[in-house]
């Protein structure tokens, strides 16, 4: 049987790229994993705006304590679109049961490029990542 659970509200302030390093965007959030060695998913699906991106776009991804997830799929925001839909999904494989710290991160992947004004839920609709602990 899942265990679900959700992050607070996302939306807080606007976030810089400066380069192609992964930032963490928005605001960090609280996870509390109940069982030992069971798959955790995290999954955000909502709109994401940038004031300007030099580069071809901006890829997110959802992590816990900063560690890049076991399986991904990357969100995108093109530099066409400044403000659209994105969905990122995480999934975690074989973590301890205790507690961790979620947030959504970002980069400027192509070389030399930046991003500003980066903002999770822009219009402050209380848009937050679905957790999903996975009992075995």
């Amino acid at each position: 049987m899942p265990v679900y659970t959700q992050s607070t509200s996302l939306n807080d302030k606007a976030y810089d790229l400066p380069n192609q390093n992964w930032t963490a965007v928005g605001p960090a959030f609280k996870i509390t994993k109940k069982f030992n060695k069971t798959p955790i998913e995290l999954e955000y699906s909502g709109e994401v705006l940038a004031a300007s991106i030099s580069g071809n776009g901006v890829s997110f991804q959802i992590r816990l304590d900063n560690k890049a997830p076991s399986f991904l799929s990357q969100g995108s925001l093109k530099s066409t679109e400044l403000r659209d839909e994105v969905t990122a999904k995480s999934i975690y494989v074989g973590l301890p049961a205790g507690s961790y710290t979620g947030q959504i991160y970002a980069q400027a992947p192509n070389p030399g490029s930046s991003a500003k004004g980066i903002v999770i839920d822009p219009g402050g609709w209380g848009e937050k990542v679905l957790i999903t602990e996975f009992e075995t």
